[in-house]
């Protein structure tokens, strides 16, 4: 990092070390959070009734609600939509504004597929996002050493096989093919005076002495696979249960730190490139829920889903000459979704719901403001031919009001602890898809 030698040699070793570690421990941080980082908005229709669609889903977007309610298309069906998403919030440290929080629209596309096969089979495909955030704060904002900006999108490929068991009951699997992108922004050391290492003091004639921005990505690959069984209890009650395994990624990167320092030697300029990485396990989760067709014109539905994040409480990073364990202190959470749709007309319908999602997080970081989640969907549904159907959706996310303790390590080793708190946290979601069946 900074180039403290002939001063300290070994001093420059154990910054480096801290540098890395504190990069990738954000890396962690921003993929591991269902509840906080999680995406759900699989469609504009499941945004809109809450996610409510597990024990009766009607179209190709089954691949994700569940799939083995795709034994009940019986035409080819495909589905092409996108979610655009914004989350901003207020921010303070010590009680201190900050410039907003806001990244700006982030795309979600989705791709959904399927095709009824012969003895009551059913084969389907489906692309969408399980995680992902984006956040975006001032330049040398107060928490600049913890992060500027980071976004971080992840994409599954989803092909599914689906059999009627019976009449009343089919079951599918799946394999889920994971890929995770991740950038992230930080200043190192944003604010700190220089510490002289050989005679461990900090001066305070040098103030702001380090000029230092940091910038990391990293990629991954993993698999794992998804069960799904839907019972028809009713001729117009249905429930459903989806089981998706754990993923495994072995995420690699590359990390570049650039700037300069001004010490008592006068300008010391850096430039460091390094490969390092971290293994990260995607935790293990389950959606019941049920579907009721109330008449021909009102349906309802509900969806809970439990997240084990307690199986991810500590992460191991790679780093060369240095191993590192974070141990982190998640919980389990749960989900809570229903929502309704009615037919207005022969070719209008109109749907709202409701979803309260738990935070599992007690770690505090600044890469998206912590706090349950209250979100309301409303939505709208066009027939415009027997064949063709266009859905519109918006959501409007609510996150409670948190306030974390950030620990920032300076040069001297010594843990600052900052009071960080979001304010108005909101994030809007705005979803259209085209539906077709052949």
């Amino acid at each position: 990092m900074i180039n403290y030698a002939p001063l300290d040699i070994n001093r420059k070793t154990v910054i480096m070390k801290k540098l890395l570690v504190a990069a990738y421990t954000t890396l962690v941080y921003c993929t591991a959070f269902s509840a906080g980082f999680g995406l759900y908005e699989a469609s504009p229709r499941g945004n809109a009734l809450g996610g409510s669609l597990v024990g009766k889903t009607g179209d190709a977007t089954a691949n994700y609600f569940n799939p083995a309610n795709l034994t009940d298309l019986t035409n080819v069906s495909v589905v092409v939509g996108t979610t655009l998403i914004n989350p901003f919030c207020d921010v303070k440290v010590d009680s201190h504004a900050q410039q907003k929080m806001n990244p700006g629209w982030f795309v979600a596309p989705t791709f959904y597929a399927s095709i009824p096969l012969p003895w009551d089979f059913a084969l389907g495909w489906g692309n969408y996002s399980e995680y992902g955030l984006g956040t975006k704060y001032g330049r040398h904002w107060d928490l600049a050493g913890d992060t500027v900006e980071t976004t971080m999108k992840q994409y599954t490929f989803n092909p599914n096989l689906a059999y009627k068991v019976t009449d009343w009951w089919s079951v599918a699997g799946g394999i889920r093919m994971s890929y995770i992108q991740f950038e992230n922004f930080k200043e190192p050391h944003h604010g700190e005076s220089f510490y002289y290492s050989a005679y461990g003091m900090t001066l305070p004639q040098y103030p702001n002495a380090y000029h230092l921005k940091s910038h990391l990505k990293g990629d991954d690959w993993d698999f794992g696979y998804n069960l799904g069984t839907t019972v028809k209890v009713a001729t117009n009650v249905s429930l459903g249960v989806v089981y998706r395994s754990r993923i495994r990624h072995n995420i690699k990167g590359d990390f570049n730190l650039r700037g300069h320092a001004n010490t008592p030697l006068g300008r010391v300029v850096q430039h460091e490139d390094l490969h390092a990485g971290a293994k990260l396990t995607l935790p293990q989760s389950i959606t019941f829920g049920g579907n009721w067709d109330v008449t021909s014109k009102f349906r309802l539905g509900t969806a809970i889903t439990w997240t084990e994040w307690s199986s991810v409480e500590t992460i191991r990073f790679r780093i060369p000459k240095y191993g590192y364990n974070e141990n982190l202190k998640w919980h389990d959470a749960w989900r809570f979704g229903f929502g309704g749709e009615y037919d207005l007309t022969n070719w209008l319908t109109l749907r709202g719901g409701y979803v309260y999602d738990r935070d599992p997080c007690n770690h505090g970081t600044t890469m998206l403001p912590a706090g349950d989640r209250h979100i309301l969907g409303l939505g709208t549904g066009f027939k415009i031919t027997e064949n063709l159907r266009f859905d519109l959706g918006y959501n409007l996310i609510a996150m409670e009001n948190s306030d974390r303790t950030i620990n920032l390590t300076t040069m001297s080793g010594a843990v600052e602890k900052y009071r960080f708190s979001a304010r108005n946290s909101f994030s809007h979601l705005v979803s259209a898809s085209i539906s077709y069946s052949f």
